[in-house]
């Protein structure tokens, strides 16, 4: 899989120079700053609404139990196999952006500016890392079970979604841009390599020579 693995790789790389932004004195950016400035200074009360939906719709409080139901249907249909990488695309997810924070430890935007509560450190963001494997493992999923040509509508929609949640991270003052930026590298190298590695490993074997 050239193509999976260029993704992996392109991904990798970026997120190590995200990285390298994420580890400044202050924590933050000129190009962190700027953006969440602008956000800030245009904030109001719609897109505000609109933020929080977002943001939770991006949340394991709604990623799980929609992960949970795929893998439920899945289990009735028999696709065990599926099932299963669904839910290592969505655990290892949430494993892989808990693990980071841990060894980063970014310290989040001014309190002041925050319009949620937030306890874990800033990068990478877990909300853009879990949407955007979550949501793009969906979408392949639906994929296989609707047929090739019609996947291009749920990947255009995953990714939308994806977008979305990062943006209300950044504008909701929970995030910097670079933490969002590097979750959905992280998630789209994490689901790119499970995605390849299901197909490999449910390829049917090439028939014997008679």
């Amino acid at each position: 899989m050239p193509a999976a693995f260029a993704v992996v790789l392109g991904c990798a790389v970026l997120a190590g120079e995200a990285l390298k932004q994420a580890e400044t004195a202050n924590g933050s950016t000129p190009l962190d700053s700027s953006i969440t400035s602008w956000m800030v200074a245009h904030r109001d009360h719609v897109l505000t609404a609109l933020a929080r939906i977002l943001s939770a719709i991006g949340s394991q409080k709604v990623l799980a139990p929609l992960a949970g139901i795929a893998a439920v249907l899945l289990l009735g249909r028999r696709r065990m196999v599926a099932a299963l990488w669904l839910a290592v695309a969505w655990g290892g997810a949430i494993g892989l952006y808990s693990l980071t924070k841990h060894f980063v430890l970014r310290p989040r935007p001014p309190a002041g500016i925050r319009l949620m509560t937030v306890s874990s450190s800033s990068f990478p963001s877990g909300h853009a890392t879990q949407s955007l494997a979550t949501f793009a493992a969906l979408a392949a999923l639906a994929a296989v079970a609707l047929a090739e040509v019609r996947s291009v509508p749920g990947i255009v929609l995953a990714i939308g979604l994806a977008a979305a949640v990062g943006w209300s991270r950044v504008y909701l003052g929970v995030h910097w841009s670079t933490d969002v930026f590097a979750g959905w590298l992280i998630g789209a190298a994490w689901v790119s390599s499970v995605l390849c590695l299901s197909r490999r490993a449910t390829r049917a074997p090439p028939s014997a020579e008679p």
